[in-house]
């Protein structure tokens, strides 16, 4: 297979220097205007690297392997107890994760996928994920589920109807299934089911549902009142300014993006980025890398995947990073930027009014997104030569893509025209630089594992942890890279005044500190003062966005104070305290290249056998001879690891992590266990809010552990932590929040109101 770099080496080799950036027009058409046998050869080299990357699966492998994990599912699910709620519970979970694993393993071999899709449902409806179950079935049924048994799922979908108070549904159900012949024990489900219909119906009546006033509906315009944007041609051009006092938690702005990608494939939702996939449903053609929550996200997204289906089969987009989500921005916004396309009677004119639309001011949020993504601004006149020829080469390659993989074409009727090919490949690349320096990147709270494993002991209920089970939900992940073009006019400062909270596609802009009236309004693009120093910062701005930092915090006399004070040693030999004096050798925990780090003052090379010490506990946690050895390493660590040092900050939260999982696993803990916990975690918390911010998804993963240990009633909250936890919680995309809410109301909340209680008696 031919490999993106050699294919792209060869094709720059054929392509002549660009000694003066113009625009990208002009630089996608020296891609398209070589000499005769250089075209062709270049031209060559895209269709092979694309021919290529075909990778057809062996439809009878993947149907063996499918039916192999339904029958394990089968197997589990028919062995589950009707006596035992938890074995019961347990046994339904690992039976959807079987079923799970047989619909992605059946890529579009029918027969296997609707089968997986009919028993998953089943489990589903036993577990109580109506809503989810509702959705199999209907894939089933779309797939090919046998005719003669489809009464079987018409009567479950019914079943969820009903639960899920879908009167319409239910009604639709039910009456198909008046029409068929149908046996004893079906004939008596459908006369229940009429029943809870009437009841439904009665319900509906009695209890209208409430309109949503326009008091009640979101305003936009309510929550731009307090900034606006300025210009500043040549000084700081488009930027963001408050235009009253904005207190610290006050929403600035809300922006939902039209487009983003995944940053790893079947990891979210492609349509609503949901990180919480019960029961993900994949495109049976993308070999398991693009997955939906529902049914209805993946008709929603439909036409878009019908671009790129082809390729994510290729793995195209995992090797050209931002360039696939400019790729998406083109084929999101194409049928606004075509009305513009239209009117130019050649390639020139046609980009000329689309660089005319784009140098024009608009207002927010009346201007469409569409219209503020051309706007962006874009570095790459300033990009170095191999810079701007990889972006444009990248655009190109996914022209041709559009073109030859799929139907892209034929909505813009240009099929056989080659001012359309430059035109597209001109927009990508466009995009592609204004991403470089104004795209975005969203984290949120993930489950250690992919969120759609369906984890036997996790779950008591849908959407209801287990007691102890909180701590699993300690990852952070970077999910998503959005556009984003109204938070892209905030500009950069190493000590940010706002901080985002990301919910999906939506992106809500909050002041992280008090910001007065006339005061400008600013973002971080990098690392901020706390975890990178000043020569770093510096270095990733000035490479990819293409300017000098001058901010309060990098202007200072000491830029790097606070950073260091994360970063100190005590000397194994001369007790001297000092700073490593290499980037590289900051995080050294975290390579895989073992950096020697000297004493600045006797030059001596530190050992770190405590570290050595505190990592081989670590593996040993369910032993409780050998959780002591870690407890009294890590209060050792003090000695070395100064302050709330990044090292220590990261053990202690290996050390707690190790302990939960070997406590959930069913190690016995006793007081002196919890009380060395809850000391260790008093550390980890003051130090991760001091490092990274209370508000932060990194702290608020960490709560994680405050959590369980409050719902084993093994840790003293006072009502200011209480407080902090229901506000951090408040910060998490929807459908984690619910999670966390629940475990709260579930085991934390009644266990301070009988503290309260116990407190008031006393």
């Amino acid at each position: 297979m031919l490999t993106l770099s050699k294919v792209f080496a060869e094709q720059n080799e054929l392509v002549p220097f660009i000694s003066s950036y113009q625009n990208e027009l002009e630089t996608v058409k020296v891609l398209h205007t070589l000499p005769a046998a250089k075209q062709q050869r270049f031209n060559e080299l895209t269709h092979e690297l694309l021919d290529s990357l075909d990778d057809v699966h062996d439809l009878k492998a993947c149907a063996e392997r499918s039916r192999s994990s339904r029958e394990h599912g089968n197997a589990v699910y028919t062995k589950r107890s009707k006596t035992n709620e938890s074995d019961r519970r347990e046994s339904l979970l690992l039976a959807c994760h079987f079923y799970t694993q047989a619909i992605l393993q059946a890529e579009n071999v029918h027969e296997e996928l609707c089968l997986g899709y009919a028993n998953r449902g089943m489990a589903l409806q036993d577990f109580g994920l109506y809503k989810e179950a509702y959705d199999d079935c209907e894939c089933a049924l779309e797939y090919g589920y046998p005719q003669k048994l489809q009464h079987k799922l018409i009567m479950r979908q019914a079943h969820c109807a009903w639960q899920l108070g879908d009167v319409r549904k239910l009604r639709e159900h039910l009456s198909w299934l008046e029409q068929q012949q149908l046996n004893a024990g079906y004939v008596n489900q459908l006369e229940q089911l009429q029943e809870q219909l009437t009841k439904l119906q009665e319900q509906q009546v009695s209890e209208p549902k409430e309109e949503l006033t326009s008091e009640q509906a979101p305003s936009l315009q309510i929550l731009a009142r307090n900034h606006k944007i300025w210009n500043s041609p040549g000084v700081k051009g488009r930027h963001m300014v408050a235009t009253q006092s904005i207190q610290p938690g006050d929403i600035i702005f809300k922006e939902q993006t039209a487009c983003f990608v995944p940053l790893e494939p079947g990891l979210i939702c492609q349509q609503c980025a949901a990180s919480v996939l019960y029961a993900p449903i994949p495109c049976p053609q993308c070999h398991q890398q693009v997955v939906y929550c529902s049914r209805h996200c993946r008709q929603l997204n439909e036409q878009i995947h019908s671009y790129e289906c082809a390729g994510y089969r290729k793995n195209l987009f995992t090797m050209l990073g931002v360039s696939h989500l400019a790729l998406r921005m083109v084929l999101f916004y194409m049928q606004e930027w075509l009305t513009e396309l239209g009117k130019g009677s050649n390639v020139q004119e046609a980009w000329k009014l689309l660089m005319a639309k784009a140098s024009k001011s608009y207002d927010w949020p009346g201007a469409s997104q569409g219209l503020l993504s051309l706007c962006m601004m874009s570095h790459l006149d300033k990009a170095a030569a191999e810079e701007l020829i990889y972006y444009a080469l990248c655009a190109n390659l996914l022209q041709v893509y559009l073109h030859k993989c799929t139907k892209f074409y034929e909505q813009l009727e240009v099929e056989t025209r080659e001012d359309g090919h430059l035109l597209i490949a001109a927009l990508i690349l466009r995009c592609a630089g204004q991403l470089l320096c104004n795209g975005h990147v969203s984290d949120t709270i993930v489950l250690r594992f992919q969120c759609h494993t369906m984890e036997s002991k996790l779950w008591r209920a849908p959407f209801h942890l287990s007691l102890g089970q909180m701590h699993k939900f300690d990852s952070v992940a970077l999910t998503t890279a959005l556009n984003l073009p109204y938070l892209a006019l905030c500009n950069h400062a190493c000590a940010p005044s706002i901080r985002l909270h990301c919910d999906g596609r939506a992106v809500s802009c909050l002041a992280a500190q008090q910001i007065e009236a006339d005061e400008e309004i600013f973002n971080c693009y990098t690392l901020d003062y706390r975890n990178s120093s000043c020569a770093m910062r510096q270095a990733q701005l000035q490479q990819t966005f293409k300017f000098r930092c001058k901010c309060i915090k990098c202007a200072g006399s000491k830029p790097d104070e606070i950073f260091l004070s994360f970063n100190r040693y005590r000397c194994e030999f001369c007790a001297h305290i000092f700073v490593p004096g290499q980037r590289e050798e900051f995080k050294w925990w975290e390579s895989e290249s073992n950096s020697a780090i000297n004493c600045s003052k006797c030059q001596a090379t530190q050992l770190f056998n405590w570290f050595g010490i505190l990592r081989r506990t670590l593996e040993f946690c369910s032993e409780q001879q050998q959780r002591r050895k870690a407890y009294k390493a890590f209060k050792e660590l003090d000695t070395w690891l100064l302050d709330y040092h990044s090292l220590k900050l990261h053990l202690a939260q290996q050390l707690i992590a190790a302990c939960l999982t070997a406590k959930a696993d069913g190690a016995t803990f006793d007081d002196s266990d919890y009380k060395q916990l809850s000391r260790i975690l008093d550390y980890l918390l003051a130090g991760v809010a001091a490092q990274h911010g209370a508000d932060s998804m990194t702290y608020i993963s960490h709560l994680t552990y405050l959590m369980d240990l409050a719902a084993f009633g093994k840790y003293k909250c006072s009502s200011e932590q209480l407080k902090a936890v229901r506000t951090a919680i408040n910060y998490l995309p929807t459908d984690t929040k619910r999670i966390f809410v629940n475990y709260y109301n579930d085991f934390i909340e009644q266990r301070s109101a009988a503290n309260g209680d116990a407190n008031a008696n006393a």
